[in-house]
């Protein structure tokens, strides 16, 4: 795909963070922590200021929390609670849902096509999933397989970022409709 690419301004950069989490607030009240904190790390890395504690966070801090949070996750589970039915059917269901996000992101790309002059890589529809960024990768890697010259990674990385986004906005509405 043809990739042009452009500079987008830093009051830009700054006020998408801050519309996204109020946007975020209107529709989806329950997904504001998440999305909050998403956006407060870039808030963080575009302000300017604030280099020290970007790098940290993108870095040592990611990698920690990680490191905390599995630890703290398996010092819970037990094979016996754990592994059950009931979490074997949400580990199949969530499987389904990647398949079915995957075919439907291409269908919609192919019928995106149908409409429009300049045409787009269906395969980035496969990249709007939350799987980020292995998923705009391998939609990256799999561009260049079939075309040397197909460079999908930054237009794969934003279908990404959206399905990253969208899931966490759809869980929030879950959950408003769910909790009472």
């Amino acid at each position: 795909m043809e990739y042009t690419g452009s500079s987008v301004s830093k009051t830009t950069k700054i006020l998408f963070p801050i519309i996204v989490t109020v946007i975020a607030g209107l529709f989806a009240p329950r997904s504001v922590a998440l999305v909050g904190f998403l956006m407060f790390g870039n808030l963080i890395r575009e302000c300017g200021v604030l280099n020290s504690l970007s790098q940290t966070a993108q870095n040592a801090l990611a990698n920690l929390i990680t490191l905390l949070l599995g630890l703290t996750v398996a010092a819970n589970m037990q094979a016996a609670s754990f592994l059950t039915l009931k979490t074997l059917m949400i580990i199949g269901l969530g499987l389904v849902a990647f398949v079915f996000d995957t075919v439907g992101g291409v269908l919609f790309g192919k019928i995106i096509n149908l409409f429009v002059k300049k045409k787009v890589n269906p395969m980035i529809g496969a990249a709007g999933i939350s799987a980020f960024p292995m998923a705009s990768r391998v939609i990256h890697k799999m561009g260049l397989a079939e075309d040397k010259q197909n460079f999908l990674l930054m237009h794969a990385a934003g279908a990404n970022v959206a399905g990253q986004i969208a899931s966490v906005l759809a869980g929030g509405m879950l959950l408003n409709l769910i909790v009472k």
